[in-house]
């Protein structure tokens, strides 16, 4: 993987810079290969949306003024609908089915579509303030691995992050404390696991601050995920970085290590 991400460094990065050059590659979800295509605002299937999941003619639509973390966002509420969609998580499915299917979405196409996945963190990387270094993760560029992160903000509100022993996990990997606003973790977890799990749980926590309730609309579940994760990559860069990095490397991605401070 270290090689595929490699060698499309260069293609990528050029097209996190421009942000309207050619997208040379397509998205890779479930059983679905979607090409990414630059249109204009009357030729999009749906005028009203910034982008468009269009499974008819296999690809996603931008529209082509889009720049920035604009673009970055359109792709990103792209690819939850595509996550949710590609696992069945439609109108009336419970919180919990949701979660694991923006979780389990996420980590399949960060390995799925390593080039893909480089250019939204480029983009990130070069339209977020400070230097967050979101690319270097997934590139493998780091001087050491990130750290599980002890705190995250999520809505403004601080989600502490702490792991758990066997013996306290009961039949799980991980939960979500409502009271404590807390994310608990095993500590054994490693490979995909471990970021399918974190992801899983940060995004109750993401449901919790944002008020969703059981039973609210699937429109709103995906728009409270994209604000809510938006959020996440903007104001932790550090939990973001570890998180990149554990999607992009699973099998050097391990819960025991060290914590690192917000």
């Amino acid at each position: 993987m270290r090689a595929t991400v490699g060698a499309a460094t260069g293609a990528a990065a050029e097209n996190g810079r421009t942000g309207q050059a050619r997208l040379p590659f397509t998205v890779a979800l479930g059983p679905y290969h979607l090409s990414l295509e630059w249109r204009d605002a009357t030729a999009m299937r749906d005028r009203r949306r910034l982008a468009c999941l269009n499974l008819d003619e296999q690809c996603i639509e931008l529209r082509r003024d889009l720049r920035g973390m604009k673009l970055a966002e359109a792709f990103l509420a792209c690819l939850i609908r595509l996550s949710h969609f590609s696992k069945g998580c439609q109108q009336g499915c419970v919180e919990e089915a949701y979660a694991q299917g923006f979780a389990t979405g996420m980590v399949e196409f960060a390995l799925r579509n390593p080039q893909a996945w480089l250019w939204f963190n480029l983009l990130l990387s070069e339209h977020l303030p400070g230097h967050v270094g979101y690319d270097r993760a997934v590139r493998g560029a780091l001087a050491q691995a990130p750290s599980m992160p002890r705190r995250v903000l999520v809505g403004g509100m601080p989600v502490s992050v702490r792991g758990i022993s066997r013996s306290q996990t009961g039949n799980a990997f991980g939960w979500y404390d409502f009271e404590r606003r807390e994310v608990q973790l095993y500590v054994g977890l490693s490979g995909t696991n471990l970021p399918i799990v974190a992801l899983h749980e940060l995004t109750h926590a993401v449901h919790h601050a944002y008020e969703l309730r059981p039973r609210d609309t699937h429109q709103r579940f995906q728009r409270t995920q994209l604000h809510g994760w938006l959020g996440i990559m903007r104001d932790n860069p550090g939990a973001w970085r570890w998180l990149a990095w554990a999607m992009s490397f699973p099998a050097q991605a391990h819960a025991h290590t060290r914590a690192q401070p917000h």
